[in-house]
This record gives C-alpha cells, structure tokens and sequence, in this order.
C-alpha cells in the first residue's frame, strides 16, 4: 500500500527520536547466537584440501562478509577468497560455492589484505612467487567472484619492487579510484618499507614517485610495514616495526600524495618509537577522526608478550592524553597475547584482535579500550573476552565492525589435523542497537544541500541512485552511495527501505 510522505516523514523523524529504544540486545562481548552461526556466534569454513589461512575481511554494505588469505589447492598455494552470509553461511551467489581459488604466479601466491571498491569489486593484495623470488600481487575480483578482466586484461597483476623478495601486507583505495599497497621489499642488503600505487586500470601509477613505487629504510636494519592508512587530504600512512640498533620497535612513516616523506611529520616523515621492554612489532592502525593515529601490536613485557597499543598525534609525537604516556600494554591470556588486528567504534572506543593463549592452546581474543586507553569494562566485564572457536589453536587475524555495531574477527582455526577459515560475531552495545542521526552522509555536518535533501526524498518515498542524484558529497562522507546510505537507514535509523 502506498504511504503518503507525511507517513514517511513521521517515520523518519520518530526513527531519529527514538532509535535508541529498541529491544534489549545481548551484553558486549557477548558471542551473536541468536543471528550467526547456527545458534553459536561463530563457523569453522574448509576452503581448499587442507591447509587455509585466512588473513583479512571487509564488510560489504548489504551486510556479506568478504574475507581473503591463502589456502593448499592440493599441490602449492593460492589466492583464495570466500563470502559470507549475513548469517554466517556462505554465500553461493558468489562462484556458485561461495569460494574462489586463484593462481596467480607460477607457484605460491599469499594474500594477506583485502579491500572493497564503491562498485563492489573486490581487490586482494599478496605475494607471489614469480619463479625466483616473490613480488607484490594483486587480483580484482567482480562481486560475482569471477576475475576482473578490466584490470591489467587478466584480472591479476605481479609488480617487483626491491631486488628480492616483496611482500605486500596491507591495501587501501583511494577515493579517486586508485591502489595503494604496503610491505616490505628486499634492498639488497635487509629489508625496508615500500608502496606502490596503482592506476584502477591495474598499471602503476607513475605519477607517484616517477615510477610508481617507493622504498624507504627508517631503522638500522630490516623495516617491517604491515599497515597502511589514509588521510582525508590524501597523505598515506604506513605502519610496522623497525630495528633500532638493539631491538624492534613501533615504526610509523608519512607520505604525501607524490610518495615523498611528509616532513611535517616528526619533522622527517618516519617515527620510530619503543613501547616494551624489548621487541615491539605493530601489526595495525587506524585513523581517528581528529587526525591521531592509533596503532597496535605485541610487545615485550620482561617475561613474555601482551597486546599493546600506541596514539600518535598528527605531527607524530606520542599523544600523552592516552594512558598518559601516550602507550599501553595489556595482558589478556596466561602468557602469549599477540594483537593482529585493530578497528574504531564511532563512540571512539578501540576493538583490538588477536590471538592469546590461554592455558592449552590459543583462542581468539578480543579487548576494547576506552578514548583514554583504559579498558573498558562495560565489554564483556573486564574489557576482554577469549574465545576458542576451533578443537585446538585459533587465531584472529582481522576485525571488522558491523554498521549496527556488531564486531566480526576472522582467522584461521584448527579442524584437528589442518587449519579452516572461520569467523566469530559479538555483540559490540550499547552503541550497536542504534547510532542515527541527521548527519545521513557521515561528513560530521548537517547540511541542507545534502543531509536535508537526502532526508526529503526519503520521507517523499524515493528510493535508489535518484536519493543522491545532483548531490555533490564532501570528500571525507563516508556515505555518498545509495547502498551506504541505505544501509545505515535500515541499520541505523530502523527504517525499512526498498532496494
């Protein structure tokens, strides 16, 4: 039956008013039983004939979870990819199976980050062996799970970097459409940061350092990078850990947009910073709102290794308003607690991932810290949860949150003779039952041009690609597509909307 638009209207508005009076949710922290997994909260997936790691997961706005990682084809490895349901059953839409194997090199191919264009395409990143060494990899993929033969004609493209070994860690897009990947690459001597940027045709893009491609050396030695973030003015942010001279450390470098070092940061592009007593090796980072940089990792504690964390201000300088130091370590299981994996809630509280160990054997293990760096105690009690998914070790790798604010960690768990992709939902609350507001395009204004305009042709009953038409969105909106907005209606606001 049609509804009129002051009925629209009168929904939407009520959906702003009262968004977060809905029906209770489970505790944070708590696994999802009631909506993934069969009742349990978590699946155990075999993709290839034995050995499957899965590395990375991305979120699509229509709710399917994408997670990539590398896994035995019977004979090496390959690329390989599997798509979730919302539910956690695999999606058969995608390859028919719901799993893609892709070779890529003559022999083993490694993907270690995933990333999901505005169109749906899917682009993985690696390293593959090219028959001498290995070389940074990427593969796009259509949302049908078949390759993407727009890019570089095959679908695939191997790029060497250094004059050895390349191992791509870590991929983010640009708004503009462009590839920028991160790793560690070979320099003759040790190893050292390197970032390649890629037209979205699949060819490099030489307006980036000439060539396409950068290698920078921060420490002493070996320079490890294994995340990659950018900023809204389109300054590219690197991650891992370098050796000092005596140990490794916490290592953060700054590009521009050519590839130079952006010497506004600490004063030289590159931040090396100690947080242990010994080793450090940051593994992920995120970028708040404000600009800081929070990074995490494992680090020495004396004894053994505990998740830590790092915030760094925009000129990259530790940020002494986190924990007052500016660093925290946290021990979570008996004695190994390594964090892979690192997300921020829009209440700015930080979801860090990983793997403990936890008497017997390693579990996924979750903590989230207040804005201050405190744990937070309103999840799961203690601000931590360990959770064993498989029959023996398990280990977390990625963590995703869900627009209703439901936190997806994804790894690889042991079957008992071999290792399966699998995943694992939780409860995230209070924010997870609604975060609505009439800040619709997520660019932290409330605009007549765009959130109001937005707001009129919804309550007028207009659905689809016209919502958005002539609407011109600020660069920073993280909702400037019919699907996200969509979504975060639906999700957000308690609407019920149409395709």
């Amino acid at each position: 039956m049609f509804s009129s638009p002051r009925h629209w209207l009168a929904r939407f508005s009520i959906a702003l008013a009262f968004c977060a009076a809905t029906a209770p949710h489970a505790a944070p922290g708590d696994l999802d039983t009631a909506g993934f997994g069969l009742g349990t909260g978590k699946v155990v997936t075999p993709i290839g004939s034995s050995i499957d790691y899965a590395r990375a997961v991305a979120l699509q706005p229509d709710g399917k979870i994408v997670v990539a990682g590398v896994c035995d084809n019977g004979s090496s490895y390959d690329f390989c990819l599997a798509r979730f349901l919302p539910t956690g059953a695999l999606d058969t839409s995608f390859n028919a199976t719901g799993k893609v194997f892709t070779p890529i090199g003559p022999n083993t191919d490694y993907a270690t980050a995933v990333a999901l264009q505005p169109d749906g395409k899917i682009v993985a990143a690696g390293e593959c062996y090219n028959g001498a060494n290995y070389d940074f990899c990427l593969a796009r993929f259509l949302p049908s799970g078949a390759l993407d033969t727009s890019f570089n004609a095959i679908g695939t493209v191997i790029t060497p970097i250094g004059s050895g070994n390349d191992s791509a860690t870590a991929v983010a897009l640009q708004p503009d459409g462009k590839i920028v990947v991160a790793g560690v690459c070979d320099n003759g001597s040790s190893y050292d940061f390197c970032l390649a940027r890629f037209l979205p045709t699949g060819v490099l893009d030489t307006r980036f350092n000439a060539t396409g491609t950068v290698m920078t050396s921060i420490g002493m030695s070996r320079d490890i990078a294994n995340a990659i973030a950018l900023q809204p003015d389109g300054k590219i942010v690197v991650i891992g850990y370098c050796y000092s001279g005596t140990n490794d450390d916490f290592c953060l470098a700054r590009f521009l947009p050519s590839g130079a070092l952006d010497a506004s940061f600490n004063a030289i592009g590159t931040v090396i910073a100690p947080i242990g007593s010994s080793d450090d090796t940051a593994t992920a980072a995120a970028l708040q709102p404000d600009g800081k940089i929070v990074v995490t990792g494992y680090c020495y504690n004396g004894t053994d290794y505990d998740f830590c964390l790092a915030r760094f201000l925009p000129n990259g300088t530790l940020d002494t308003s986190f924990n007052s130091t500016g660093k925290i370590l946290t021990p979570i299981g008996s004695s190994e607690d390594y964090a892979r994996a690192i997300a921020l809630q829009p209440d700015g509280k930080i979801v860090v991932a990983g793997r403990c160990f936890h008497g017997t054997n390693n579990d996924f293990c979750l903590a989230r810290f207040l804005p201050s760096g405190a744990l937070d105690t309103s999840f799961n009690a203690t601000g931590t949860v360990i959770t064993p998914i498989g029959s023996s070790n398990d280990y977390a790798t990625a963590v995703a949150l869900q627009p209703d604010g439901k936190i997806v960690a994804g790894g690889y768990c042991s079957n008992g003779s071999s290792e399966d992709f699998c995943l694992a939902r939780y409860e995230g609350g209070p924010f997870d039952a609604r975060n609505c507001s009439m800040d619709i395009d997520g660019d932290g204004l409330v605009l007549a041009t765009t959130d109001s305009l937005i707001h009129a042709r919804v309550a007028l009953g207009i659905t689809g690609p016209a919502v958005i038409g002539g609407i011109t969105f600020a660069p920073h909106a993280t909702r400037n597509t019919w699907p996200l907005i969509r979504d975060y209606l639906v999700t957000q606001c308690g609407m019920s909307l149409v395709p």
